[in-house]
């Protein structure tokens, strides 16, 4: 279970700057450690970034898939970047590769693993993330044997969600006690709800760069046959979507933009009606915010989201179900309100960046003692 306060273990000044933070720079994973970034408790730890992609580079024009050709990026840049000397201890995002400096330097420099999911709970959303190999191929099976020891020589591995740590227990042989669920955080004193105006139309906001992914065109179709006449509908993604007739696009946003937070800012609800997802990073955004929720209950949604009480989960594909909740939600702005508020409040408690910094340190700090 998410754990609300870590116990009290602290990590010295002087460990804390042999701590090496290696982040995977990437989606919502770089979020994560975006957000753990701003936290005094991590000032002075030392950072690698890992980069799966550099533009027009010799890698990126080889004839191989691009999760391939990522995982060779990733594993030239850390091989390259990561110091011989002064390391007291690793965090990172990063796996496969990762697993040279595991396997040679991590009976002495403990590795801690943070991540949002596994391959296979990847390949069990039915080909929805692209180059996910099939457990039972012989590339499956050694990327499978690879992460089992990675995983071992790993000090603590730390999910964002139960639902995460429940496969890597069961489906890599992870030990149990050494998996300590850390669900990312969000800097509540960038991100906090404004009041909201009521004299204007309602207006539902998406947020993903993956349109298809996230339920993007079965929201449209939604919003243009039934709500075009009850509110606005604002796009947050990469994908190229014209504007119509009460729907506004938005591209060009990157992580943390004051943008984004501006959107949520005046926005009434989020809606993502995603097809798969293993957490959603904008979900803890909007409820630090103050906005109720409408989301698909996939991978570890619902242990953002709890249903009626901060916003309302619905069945992924299905158009019915998502019309539903958002007719409740805007034939009541004070329930929403209400939904919204207790949102920001499950945030403040479960969600804040200082607390995954705190709770991210405490394991550190108690593996280190041990």
């Amino acid at each position: 279970m998410i754990r609300a306060k870590p116990p009290v273990t602290e990590l010295s000044a002087r460990r804390r700057s042999d701590l090496l933070l290696v982040p995977w720079m990437v989606a919502g994973v770089q979020t994560q450690y975006d957000q753990m970034r701003r936290t005094p408790r991590l000032a002075g730890a030392r950072v690698v970034e890992v980069h799966p992609y550099q533009e027009d580079a010799w890698i990126e024009r080889l004839p191989l898939p691009v999760t391939v050709r990522a995982t060779l990026r990733s594993t030239l840049s850390a091989a390259g970047s990561l110091p011989k000397t002064g390391v007291g201890a690793v965090w990172t995002q990063v796996a496969l590769p990762m697993l040279p400096f595991a396997l040679t330097r991590g009976r002495r420099v403990p590795v801690f693993y943070a991540i949002d999911c596994t391959p296979v709970l990847l390949h069990r959303f039915g080909g929805h993330y692209e180059g996910v190999d099939d457990p039972a191929t012989p590339q499956g099976k050694l990327t499978a044997t690879c992460l089992r020891l990675f995983f071992r020589r790993c000090a603590g591995l730390l999910p964002w969600s139960n639902w995460a740590a429940r496969s890597m227990i069961a489906d890599y042989g992870a030990s149990p006690d050494r998996v300590h669920v850390v669900p990312p955080g969000i800097d509540l004193d960038q991100w906090f709800p404004l009041p909201r105006e009521t004299s204007r139309r309602p207006r539902l906001l998406f947020v993903g760069a993956d349109f298809e992914r996230k339920g993007g065109p079965l929201l449209l179709d939604v919003y243009r046959r039934h709500l075009r006449e009850a509110c606005d509908l604002h796009l947050v993604t990469r994908s190229s979507i014209n504007p119509e007739v009460g729907v506004h696009v938005h591209s060009g946003l990157k992580i943390g933009d004051g943008r984004l937070r501006d959107l949520y800012q005046t926005s009434d609800v989020l809606v993502i009606p995603t097809l798969a997802d293993c957490f959603s990073m904008a979900a803890l955004e909007a409820m630090a915010c103050g906005l109720p929720v409408v989301i698909s209950g996939v991978g570890g949604i619902p242990e953002i989201v709890v249903d009626n009480q901060t916003g309302m989960l619905i069945t992924p594909g299905s158009g019915n179900s998502l019309l539903r909740a958002l007719r409740a939600i805007l034939a009541s702005p004070a329930a929403a309100q209400r939904l919204g508020r207790a949102g920001r409040h499950r945030a403040e408690q479960l969600f804040d960046g200082r607390l995954q910094a705190d709770l991210t340190l405490h394991i550190i700090a108690a593996a280190s003692a041990g």
